[in-house]
């Protein structure tokens, strides 16, 4: 489904795309920056995004495959910004909500397992497993906790130079 539908609107899906990444980049830091009121925003966030991931994973196909396979072949999946940014933002805002990186890494990546595995279950949703989706999805992951990390260093050390002025 995710992909039909980036095929069927695939200007507009790339604009979203990044005007999207450049708001989420900036809420992400003010969130960090405003504290814990910061830290409850981003648990509604990093929610409703794993939700739209759920959706957006786990909803059948318009076209769905006749026969549900597994495909094992990774090649290319860094090629697919749109699953990597599909598990980047969760992940982004999960850490900013819990300040807590390794567990919302293994969480993100788990999470990819887990719905391929269920893709590749269920059958009526007409859905394939793919390798390189969970690779595009878990690279997602590793860059939005990477980002957040970056993020929470600066905002520590901004904080530290403000209160070392005063």
């Amino acid at each position: 489904m995710l992909s039909t539908f980036i095929i069927e609107n695939f200007l507009l899906v790339r604009i979203a795309l990044v005007v999207g990444a450049i708001v989420c980049l900036a809420l992400a830091a003010v969130l960090l920056w405003i504290g814990r009121t910061g830290q409850r925003i981003a648990i509604a966030i990093s929610a409703i995004a794993a939700l739209a991931v759920l959706l957006l994973t786990l909803t059948p196909d318009k076209y769905p495959i006749p026969a549900v396979t597994c495909s094992f072949d990774p090649a290319y999946f860094y090629n697919d910004e749109f699953n990597i940014v599909l598990f980047l933002l969760p992940a982004l805002f999960a850490v900013v909500a819990t300040r807590r990186p390794i567990v919302v890494l293994a969480g993100g990546i788990g999470l990819s397992a887990l719905i391929e595995l269920v893709q590749s279950l269920t059958l009526a949703l007409g859905r394939r497993c793919d390798l390189g989706d969970w690779l595009a999805n878990s690279t997602g992951t590793v860059i939005g906790v990477l980002v957040a990390v970056v993020l929470m260093a600066v905002i520590r050390r901004v904080r530290r130079r403000r209160t070392d002025n005063q």
